[in-house]
């Protein structure tokens, strides 16, 4: 996924590999079965220089619930013009790998968005609209679109270097295990910009 932003008059781009592996689980649990996924990969940063930094997060775009919750939801979503005529999960991921198609993304298909006050405090972040950057990060910038294609290039890994809490981080961005939701960093924790699976 790349993510490219016009800042003051010039281009700057952020890109990231995640990975989603596809599974089909009817073999194992028969009509309790279906499709499952798990994720690889980190959130894109994009390091906009002294205006700060932007994060599309492994997320849907808004919180709560919505029809593109996360980057395995987006994969199938962006592309569905590619495997529409594919019911099974896993036909559909081959189509994918085969074709390799890009897109770009629909605004309302963006990743959340989000930057922080201060790097070093989870509490300081705050959502960024797609299409009024500059509302946080000042006049000049702005998102010219967002990329997603598929490819075999090595996941992208480092985020801890910009975010060096992060895998301290037990429970949510403000630091309590439960989730209320009272604010943005009570909703969002590290799986929203950092996942592994073994």
């Amino acid at each position: 996924m790349t993510f490219n932003v016009d800042v003051d008059g010039s281009l700057v781009s952020g890109s990231g590999v995640i990975q989603v592996k596809q599974s089909d689980t009817r073999a194992l649990f028969g009509s309790m079965g279906g499709a499952g996924s798990e994720v690889n990969g980190e959130a894109v940063i994009v390091d906009l220089g002294p205006h700060g930094t932007l994060f599309a997060l492994l997320r849907g775009p808004s919180l709560g619930f919505d029809s593109v919750r996360g980057p395995a939801s987006l994969l199938l979503h962006a592309f569905a013009d590619v495997h529409k005529r594919e019911t099974d999960p896993l036909p559909k991921v081959q189509l994918l790998k085969e074709q390799r198609p890009r897109r770009v993304l629909h605004v309302n298909e963006i990743p959340m968005l989000v930057y922080f006050r201060d790097l070093n405090d989870p509490k300081s972040v705050e959502q960024v609209e797609p299409i009024n950057l500059a509302a946080v990060f000042g006049p000049g910038v702005v998102l010219r679109d967002a990329v997603i294609e598929v490819t075999d290039d090595p996941v992208t890994v480092g985020i801890e270097k910009k975010l060096p809490w992060l895998k301290k981080l037990n429970g949510q961005l403000d630091g309590d295990r439960l989730h209320h939701g009272a604010t943005l960093s009570n909703d969002l924790n590290r799986y929203d910009f950092y996942q592994r699976y073994n």
